[in-house]
């Protein structure tokens, strides 16, 4: 791989867009930086196309004779930075806009950029018939950008769609994977206690809405810890009032239910809004519920594809390298909405530099580890050669 990829061309690629990150839906400079290192690749204009708003698609086929059957599979790398200042002093390279890629996304599209610079050294040897499609996905982070490149059209035909995220808690050169669950389907909700408001001396004459959110909150905590399945939640805000003298008129209190069960998280949402409503009636408020993240479902793997993945991942990283590790975790991705359309997997690769004390992904200091760029596209072109039959 060494002598195929352009390793000081890619990190510096990598070390521009970690400067230069774009939040969810404004990653016009980074769509735009992508296009244009990928036409030095010798790759055509006319097949790199704008998907989902500020994203791309791109196929790249080989130029051999066909053989055998046709073949479309899929690539996803996200491209957005959260909105968080960075606190990485030491880099010369570090974000100061406000945003931040302390997720890593810089280093996945940069792995899915050297995959097709692997590509491009092959195209002669693959036949023409065989095609991986690109996916650079904008706004993972908030909103769910998968779900306009689906709409846009970037699973037209594709038999098998894969992805992956760089994992700091393991030392480099593993990767983890398993069929079903891999991460949660997240449910944030808000619920607004709507009261009647008015001076603290006569609380008989109204209808506290702190009061009632806090019954409510003591009452859902508990029902919920009784619950049985593989979920977690938390209540992390909490707004009511702003004087010590006066009832106000509404109190609103937001939580976060995270589920790795097909429907659990929907059920013990409903639970939730029926507690919300009894607890409402007994002192005669009204509620207003609002639910959200709802771009991301479930992300799980199909059994062949996850089967496909951990196979090799034995081979290309080693005897013992490749399992479930950590999985399935309480972290959520919108990479499922690809996996309800079409059979695929999703996978992590283990990027710390050390064995501990690493920064964890969204920590103000995190970095991506550079040296990972290589081992990823290798391992994207093994993906590549065993599932386009070459």
């Amino acid at each position: 791989m060494k002598q195929i990829l352009d390793l000081q061309r890619l990190i510096a690629f990598r070390h521009n867009m970690h400067q230069n990150p774009e939040a969810s839906l404004k990653e016009f400079q980074t769509q735009q930086r992508v296009r244009e290192f990928l036409l030095t690749l010798n790759i055509q204009e006319d097949v790199i196309k704008v998907c989902g708003n500020t994203g791309l698609i791109v196929d790249l086929s080989g130029n051999a004779e066909k053989v055998g059957e046709d073949r479309l599979i899929a690539f996803r790398a996200d491209i957005d930075a959260l909105v968080l200042n960075e606190a990485n002093e030491h880099l010369q390279y570090r974000s100061t806009n406000g945003c931040a890629h302390m997720c890593g996304h810089d280093g996945h599209t940069t792995c899915l950029l050297a995959f097709a610079q692997i590509f491009q050294h092959y195209k002669e040897t693959i036949p023409k018939n065989k095609t991986v499609r690109l996916l650079f996905q904008p706004a993972e982070e908030d909103y769910g950008g998968s779900v306009d490149m689906i709409r846009d059209g970037c699973l037209d035909n594709v038999q098998e769609v894969y992805g992956f995220h760089q994992w700091p808690t393991g030392k480099i050169g593993q990767v983890w994977c398993k069929e079903g669950s891999m991460m949660s389907q997240p449910i944030q909700m808000q619920f607004d206690f709507i009261g009647k408001g008015g001076h603290a001396s006569e609380p008989h004459k109204f209808n506290n809405p702190v009061q009632c959110a806090a019954e409510y909150l003591y009452t859902i905590n508990n029902q919920l810890s009784q619950e049985k399945g593989q979920f977690t939640f938390a209540w992390t805000c909490f707004n009511g009032g702003t004087a010590f003298n006066v009832i106000p008129d509404t109190a609103s209190v937001k939580g976060m239910i995270r589920s790795l069960e097909s429907g659990l998280g929907d059920r013990l949402f409903k639970e939730c809004c029926n507690v919300a409503e009894k607890t409402c009636q007994k002192y005669r408020c009204q509620v207003k519920v609002q639910r959200m993240a709802e771009n991301y479902p479930l992300t799980a793997n199909h059994q062949k594809e996850a089967q496909h993945i951990l196979r090799l991942g034995e081979k290309y990283f080693g005897a013992g390298n490749a399992h479930a590790g950590p999985c399935p975790v309480y972290a959520s991705e919108d990479f499922g909405n690809y996996t309800l359309k079409v059979p695929g997997a999703f996978f992590f690769l283990s990027s710390g530099k050390n064995d501990t004390n690493n920064p964890m992904l969204h920590q103000s200091n995190f970095d991506f580890n550079d040296d990972l760029i290589e081992l990823g596209a290798g391992f994207w072109w093994e993906i590549a050669k065993d599932r386009l039959l070459i």
